[in-house]
């Protein structure tokens, strides 16, 4: 989707400058609908003429400002409600002064007065947005490394890259793995993608067709279930708890071609898939010849001891596909992931990526490389780490502090955590509702069928609660918003009763 956008490289307002104002203005004028999925970095790069590191920058400070949104392996989407909400408002419905309006349109951020009544609140508290906020990436660091190797490695730029990805990146990784998570995996079983979407796409390529079966966690991450529903596959939901994947629940009646979960951390609840479980998952697949992929979502943000031992570091009968990707850690417009495939499926892997596209970028692939290899990412998960552990403690002292004692799942790692309601609260699809027409956003675990299947056990009584992109004020100040329109709930309950 390209967008109307045309930058004076003549002016002396830097291109950055121009095009976040000319984006924020297609967002603010109804142009580009609420829910709308932006164009991509590399492409709105390559519409522009610009590098794609400035359109990098540009989205980070729309999402920063709350025009935009991203959501885990989805992709970059307009917020539903603007900080510029009654601007638009506004500007679409008053009849009163075109003329006003015409202007407004031409310079975007003029607020014209108008009798219109205002429009709702804008979203100022957003307990929803699950990566971490611009202020947390490194960005200078990232820019410097960036520039270095293009000034050194300029003809290497300009060589195509290889299909599974740049050998160092690759072997980088593999040594860095193995280090961190022991998983014992060989470089040439790596291959470089542009995010899980496309590592999902790809794996199920080899072995799901149309009406094989494929379990899915439940509640478990919808845009995959939609996904594997839209290519043919009888969805077998399993549910899960605190301890992840409920493996008493699966069944060797019928084959399963590929089972799909995030062991690390479920999402969106939270559960870590316990040893026992996890060697019971592999003895089951064996047993009934069905492939894993194994999501590694949020294993570089573990709080509690060490993270798991991997899924593939058990699997000695070449089962699964362990894919992972950096967007949780350095940003989602960092387009990179990994799979790491066993070593008989290499080569068809290999040849289904090269079917999807080129290769992905060299540059980013070369920077991620040294980034890694330096010891600089290393640093910065630290630094991530102390941040979102600060400001998860942050959000459990203030819900204890509003509530009393709180049910909560998936504190040990990730960016959000899951609250488990008392039985005598309004539902989470109510609480959901209510906060969101007062400026509240909260992600509500709902009881509803994956294709007709049984429903998940959290039988809407869940909220799931990121603090990835709030600071330690913001999630004081929403949570005791939050405390208050529960109770204001309630109220009205135990009123219509009396």
């Amino acid at each position: 989707m390209l967008l109307p956008i045309q930058l004076d490289r003549t002016s002396s307002l830097p291109l950055q400058d121009q095009l976040f104002d000319q984006v924020r203005h297609l967002i603010v004028s109804g142009n580009l609908k609420p829910n709308t999925r932006v164009i991509a970095t590399r492409f709105l790069a390559e519409q522009t003429g610009v590098s794609r590191t400035t359109v990098l920058l540009v989205y980070e400070r729309l999402i920063s400002e709350g025009y935009l949104k991203t959501q885990p392996t989805v992709g970059t989407f307009v917020c539903d409600v603007l900080p510029d909400a009654p601007v638009r408002k506004r500007l679409q419905n008053s009849v009163e002064d075109k003329g006003a309006v015409r202007h407004a349109q031409a310079h975007p951020g003029i607020f014209v007065p108008s009798p219109v009544a205002p429009a709702e609140p804008p979203l100022q508290m957003d307990f929803c947005r699950f990566l971490p906020d611009a202020s947390l990436l490194p960005s200078k660091a990232w820019l410097r490394s960036t520039q270095s190797i293009l000034e050194r490695q300029a003809q290497e730029a300009a060589d195509s890259v290889p299909i599974q990805g740049l050998k160092i990146l690759r072997q980088v990784l593999a040594d860095w793995l193995a280090a961190r998570r022991g998983m014992a995996v060989a470089p040439e079983q790596i291959i470089i993608v542009s995010g899980l979407r496309q590592a999902y796409a790809i794996i199920s390529h080899l072995f799901q067709k149309r009406g094989d079966r494929v379990v899915v966690e439940s509640p478990g991450n919808p845009d995959l279930i939609q996904f594997l529903v839209r290519r043919g596959a009888s969805i077998i939901p399993v549910p899960v708890d605190h301890h992840g994947l409920m493996t008493e629940h699966l069944s060797d009646e019928s084959p399963v071609s590929l089972v799909c979960v995030s062991p690390a951390r479920e999402s969106p609840v939270g559960g870590t898939l316990s040893l026992s479980r996890r060697q019971r998952l592999i003895d089951w697949a064996r047993k009934t010849g069905a492939y894993i992929i194994e999501n590694d979502i949020d294993s570089d943000l573990r709080y509690l001891g060490s993270p798991p031992l991997p899924l593939i570091a058990m699997d000695s009968s070449g089962l699964v596909f362990h894919i992972g990707s950096f967007s949780q850690t350095l940003g989602a417009g960092l387009c990179l992931g990994y799979i790491i495939a066993p070593t008989e499926f290499v080569g068809a892997t290999s040849a289904i990526k090269a079917m999807s596209d080129d290769g992905c970028s060299w540059i980013e692939q070369r920077v991620l490389a040294d980034f890694i290899g330096a010891g600089a990412y290393d640093h910065h998960l630290r630094r991530l780490r102390r941040t979102l552990m600060a400001r998860r403690d942050c959000l459990i002292r203030a819900l204890e502090a509003n509530f009393g004692s709180v049910r909560l799942v998936g504190v040990e790692a990730g960016a959000q955590l899951t609250w488990l309601l008392p039985p005598d609260f309004p539902s989470a699809n109510k609480i959901k509702e209510l906060a969101r027409m007062q400026g509240l956003d909260v992600y509500a675990v709902l009881e509803e069928p994956i294709c007709g299947q049984s429903p998940d056990i959290y039988g809407n009584r869940a909220l799931v609660l990121s603090y990835a992109a709030m600071e330690e004020r913001q999630i004081k100040e929403g949570i005791a918003r939050l405390a208050g329109i529960i109770e204001n709930i309630r109220s009205d309950i135990h009123s219509s009763v009396a």
